[in-house]
């Protein structure tokens, strides 16, 4: 195992990814095909184009070779240079995406911790801080009754204007407007249609607003946080991430962002009734969006996930 000097992981480790051993496990977020062909349906083509993980030694042109934070290789997540308004779903290419497929054997207390960076790509002058929208960790879960999003996002820019506060994912309960496609995802059980339902992928659906929120976030309050971003893209600074969530009562805890957290408890996450084929799903995604036609890339030196449960 990985040496776990810079965590400070939970009672029982679930998994520790140092990327310098390979991808872990880790791969490009896609949508479900359909089960009569081997294509998407029409509505979630665009959900195809998400920037896949790659490992990289974070080399650049007038730097050289930056390396990771304990070794060479950190596994990073680019979108393509392109981005639509705030205020609308991401377009295709904007967001990269990478995720883990596991599953949980026990409920209790979930954590997740990070080291990551963040820059724009170095094809132009100018420091490209900017040029980040927004980026983030979230998990896909699912028990035998209830499937729940748990997510932390900062949103760092919307539309040119600097932003710099945290979110979490949690779907408005009063909002009334359409989620966004809801049309069919996969074939149920017995044959019935599975459609997505507010709540779930609030990566990309929900409805937005001019200052990069949506009815799909909640923004934690007194979270503005200026990052360590350094003065030109070929600088990255590593920093610390931490998500502490209940699985058993369906309740975020602690958010953790380099020297600050916010104490969580008693917020409670986005639930929907189960989807087939799916029970103790836990999947980790790490994102990251553009704000405009740069590309922008989150890299992630290692990541830990740990539990607690009553024995």
């Amino acid at each position: 195992m990985m040496d776990l000097t810079d965590y400070e992981p939970l009672r029982h480790v679930l998994f520790a990814d140092d990327f310098d051993t390979g991808y872990n496990g880790w791969i490009a977020l896609n949508p479900n095909f359909r089960q009569d062909a081997f294509a998407y349906y029409p509505q979630m083509k665009g959900w195809t184009e998400w920037g896949p993980p790659m490992l990289s030694s974070s080399t650049y042109t007038y730097a050289g070779t930056h390396g990771s934070l304990h070794g060479t290789y950190s596994m990073k997540v680019a979108s393509r240079p392109i981005a639509a308004p705030a205020q609308e779903r991401p377009v295709a290419g904007s967001m990269g995406m990478a995720i883990k497929r596991i599953t949980h054997r026990h409920e209790g207390l979930l954590k997740c911790e990070m080291w990551y960076a963040i820059t724009a790509e170095q094809d132009r002058p100018g420091i490209g801080e900017n040029a980040i929208r927004a980026f983030g960790f979230f998990w896909d879960s699912q028990n035998e009754t209830n499937r729940t999003y748990y997510g932390a996002r900062y949103i760092n820019c919307a539309n040119g204007k600097m932003r710099q506060h945290w979110q979490i994912f949690r779907a408005d309960p009063a909002s009334t407007k359409p989620w966004g496609y809801e049309g069919v995802s996969a074939p149920g059980d017995k044959d019935e249609q599975v459609t997505l339902l507010r709540g779930v992928d609030t990566q990309w659906l929900g409805n937005r607003d001019e200052q990069g929120g949506s009815d799909g976030y909640w923004d934690v309050p007194d979270s503005t946080q200026k990052m360590c971003y350094n003065e030109t893209p070929d600088k990255i600074n590593w920093q610390y991430f931490a998500l502490t969530v209940d699985m058993r009562k369906k309740e975020y805890v602690e958010l953790c962002s380099m020297n600050r957290r916010w104490d969580l408890r008693g917020i409670a996450a986005t639930t929907n009734p189960r989807f087939p084929r799916i029970d103790n799903l836990l999947n980790p995604v790490v994102f990251i969006e553009s704000d405009t036609n740069r590309r922008v890339f989150l890299s992630v030196d290692s990541m830990v996930n740990s539990m607690d449960w009553e024995d």
